[in-house]
Order: structure tokens, then C-alpha cells, then sequence
């Protein structure tokens, strides 16, 4: 008797489980699953971070790195666009996939940072030189509703590296994704910010708002102020009335020394 109760209850499994199946976004033939795009997109981001190292004489092989990466998988740019393009258009499945990509490349980061400071090649100040990137966190987000998951924010003081004058240039790659292309608003746009205090505690900010996909840059610079303190900014995508995500890639933080004083 007791066999005979539970097959009713595993009925009812069987079909609350086929419900929810049926409620998810259909997948229309050729887009990558879940797992297909995540292998890409993480091969994919790897050979945009070596492309952007290779001198401007060199830039053929930025082609030449994305279609390894189609090769490695087995698809085409074509057959990527395209899933692509359906990510996009259900951001809760494109968020679930980019989350994965950047706890990959967060650990694969931190791999790293650990075998430089064993090895003793570890440093607690910035890069030097006249003009060099110091963004030391991910290159790259993705921003959601939640306000767990809704900002990125950095806090950089100063060390033997900065100069009076120093000019700070912080750039990022920005895309929307939403069910609905509908214009984003102001209310609802996301928010980049930069701002550099100064020795004597004078304050100079720069704050502009994303109202559309590309990229974005942010400039501060003085003549007056003499040397920096600390450099700290944020972006932050605010409340949104639509389920949209906001992947933020290609971030930099450039600090160039005056040549003229």
C-alpha cells in the first residue's frame, strides 16, 4: 500500500516539474547552452584582455584570437552573435551564465596574486611609469537589480608611484540587457563617477550618467592642486522598473604623470 500512495505524489513531481520546464525562455535552435556559452565567453573575454596588449602594428591578431576561440569550441561568430543576441534578450539566463565567467576569472585572478606573492614578486604599491593602467580589481562585471549586486566601487591611496599633476582617466565598456528595448531614462541609468582628494583636502569629481551601450570615460586633472591623497569612484545602476542587467567590461584606471610642472 505504501508503493501504491507514492506514485500519485511522484505524478504530481513529475508534472510540477515539467511546468516549470515549460515556463522558462524557449531556446530556439543553434543558441549555445548554458554551459557552450560560458566556455566561450570565458575564452572570449581571455583573448579580448590579449588583444588589448598587442602594439597598434599588431592589431591583426585581435582577429586572429576571436577565431581561435570559435575553433577551440567548435561554432562560428555567427552562430555566437546569435546566442548572443537571445542572452540578451533574457537577462536572467545571461546573468546566471556571466556570473559563472567572472567567479572563473576572479579565481584564476586570485590563483594568480597568490603565486606572485609567494614567488616574492608581490608589491603593495602601483605600477610605475609616465602612463600605466593601476586598476587592480576585475576587468570585468555584470550589474544586476539586486542591491547586493549593483555597484562596483574602488578606493585607491596614494603611494611612491603618483606625482603632483597626475591626470586619472577611467574608462569602461558598458551594455544593457533587457527583455524590452525600452530607452533607458534618467532615473534608471547607470552612474559612473571618479574623484581624487588631495593632500590639502581639496575635493575635484567628475559624474556622468550611461544612457546608452559603449564605451565611457571619465577625466580628472589639475593644475593646482599639487599632489593626490587618494583616488576612489564607483559605478552603480540604480533601481530598475524592467528586469535588465548591466554587463560593464573593459575597465581601466590610467594614471598619467604631467610632463610639463
Amino acid at each position: 500500500m505504501k508503493y501504491m500512495r507514492t506514485i500519485p505524489i511522484c505524478l504530481n513531481m513529475l508534472f510540477l516539474l515539467a511546468c516549470i520546464v515549460a515556463c522558462g525562455p524557449k531556446r530556439p535552435d543553434g543558441v549555445m547552452s548554458d554551459s557552450k556559452m560560458e566556455e566561450v565567453l570565458y575564452d572570449y573575454h581571455k583573448a579580448k584582455s590579449l588583444g588589448e596588449l598587442v602594439s597598434p602594428s599588431d592589431k591583426y591578431k585581435v582577429t586572429l584570437y576571436y577565431l581561435n576561440v570559435f575553433e577551440k569550441h567548435h561554432t562560428t561568430e555567427q552562430e555566437f552573435d546569435s546566442s548572443l543576441s537571445w542572452y540578451s534578450r533574457n537577462p536572467e539566463a545571461f546573468d546566471r551564465v556571466y556570473q559563472r565567467v567572472i567567479k572563473r576569472i576572479s579565481d584564476e585572478k586570485a590563483l594568480l596574486e597568490r603565486s606572485i606573492t609567494i614567488s616574492g614578486q608581490g608589491s603593495s604599491v602601483t605600477q610605475s611609469g609616465d602612463s600605466v593602467n593601476i586598476w587592480t580589481d576585475l576587468p570585468m562585471f555584470s550589474l544586476t537589480n539586486h542591491p547586493y549586486d549593483n555597484r562596483i566601487s574602488f578606493d585607491y591611496e596614494n603611494d611612491a608611484n603618483f606625482e603632483e599633476y597626475d591626470t586619472l582617466h577611467f574608462n569602461a565598456r558598458f551594455r544593457y540587457f533587457h527583455a524590452n528595448n525600452h530607452h533607458i531614462n534618467s532615473n534608471e541609468a547607470a552612474v559612473m563617477a571618479l574623484s581624487i582628494r588631495y593632500r590639502n583636502d581639496s575635493i575635484i569629481s567628475q559624474l556622468h550618467y550611461i544612457m546608452g551601450d559603449g564605451k565611457h570615460k571619465l577625466t580628472l586633472q589639475s593644475d593646482k592642486h599639487g599632489r593626490i591623497r587618494e583616488v576612489y569612484g564607483f559605478i552603480y545602476l540604480p533601481e530598475q522598473s524592467e528586469n535588465r542587467m548591466l554587463l560593464v567590461d573593459s575597465i581601466s584606471l590610467i594614471r598619467m604623470h604631467a610632463r610639463v610642472r
